[in-house]
Order: C-alpha cells, then structure tokens, then sequence
C-alpha cells in the first residue's frame, strides 16, 4: 500500500496534448494522483480492438519510466452506418480526410448513431490492467466552431443538442475518456486512498 499521507505519480505516455490536459482534469478532483506527461510517439499496431492496441502501446513505453505506474489511451469513433468506421483507424482519418471527409460520407445518412470508445492500458507493479469507457451519440449535421478532434462533430446522447467541442469542460465528466479513467481511479484505490 501506498502511504495515503503522499500522492502517487503517474505517467501518462501520449504525445497528444489535448488528451493529456483532459485527463489531467479528471484526476485533479483527486487530490492524491499526480499526473505527469510522458511525451511520447507511440507504437499502435493495427487492430481492431482499441484494448489491444493501447496494450501493445504500453509494452513498447513501459520502459521509459522505473518504478512509477504508466498508462497509454487510445480512442476511436464508431459509426454504425459506415461499418464501425473509423473506429481504431481515427487518428489516421482525421489527419488525412478530416472532418468535412466523414460528413461528406454521411451526406445521404438518416441514421447518425455512433459512439466514441477510450481504451487505457495501465502499467502498475508489473501488473497491466485495462480499463473502458463508451459513450453512445451521434454525428452532427455541421462542424460546431470548437473544440479538438472530433469533438466538433459528436453530439452525445446523454446531451442531445451540443458537440463535444460546445461543451468545453463539462466535457469531462460525461465523455468516454472522463469513464475509462474513473474505472482507473477507482482501480487505484488499492494503491492509494482517494477521495470521491
């Protein structure tokens, strides 16, 4: 057990930003959890399964921190009617049809729904643990002006009116990535006393 009097460092390896100031946010309302930024380009093998992919992730970074707990996250957005597309190919779409591309390949679509999915692959005491976190939507008619991603053009379905990117920080306790890392922290629990 870890002494509850101290905090408990953990790396987050990305080399992205926005994830890392996201989920900074979240672990913040836990005073105990010290979240440091592992700048890093990770290694993703190409999968179907976000889980599998952010393991691999996590076997090629691990070693870049000692003793300290370590964890990857990768993230996708499925669409139902586009076969589960982009899903784990997300990053790769954004960067090369962007957002204009996936609303030109829902121009006809009726059916919107869709969900983002956050997979985290923590690395502690030699022990890898994942946790998940899904949250169900659907894909806007528009790009709004804001946010990162494909924020601009999710609406959630626990929200049914803004994107992601409209939402700003309330965000973060209603996304897929804010419920992968709950599941985290809670896990942590046995490390360290955190307070809900």
């Amino acid at each position: 057990m870890v002494d509850s009097t101290r905090t408990l460092k953990i790396f987050f390896a990305t080399n992205n930003i926005h994830k890392y100031n996201e989920i900074n946010a979240i672990c913040k309302q836990h005073t105990l959890i010290q979240l440091k930024f592992l700048q890093t380009s990770l290694v993703e093998i190409q999968s179907s399964d976000l889980e599998e992919i952010a393991a691999f992730s996590l076997k090629k970074c691990s070693g870049l921190v000692k003793n300290n707990p370590v964890f990857v996250e990768d993230s996708g957005l499925f669409i139902k009617q586009l076969n589960g597309f982009p899903g784990p190919y997300s990053a790769f779409i954004f960067e090369t049809i962007g957002l204009k591309g996936i609303l030109t390949l829902m121009e006809k679509i009726r059916d919107r729904e869709a969900y983002f999915q956050s997979s985290i692959a923590l690395k502690i005491k030699n022990k890898v643990e994942i946790f998940t976190g899904r949250v169900k939507g659907q894909i806007s008619q528009d790009i709004s002006a804001t946010g990162w991603g494909y924020d601009p053009i999710f609406i959630p379905q626990s929200n049914g009116k803004y994107t992601f990117g409209e939402l700003g920080s309330k965000k973060n306790v209603i996304s897929h990535r804010y419920f992968a890392t709950r599941k985290m922290i809670k896990f942590l629990n046995k490390y360290v006393i955190l307070v809900d």
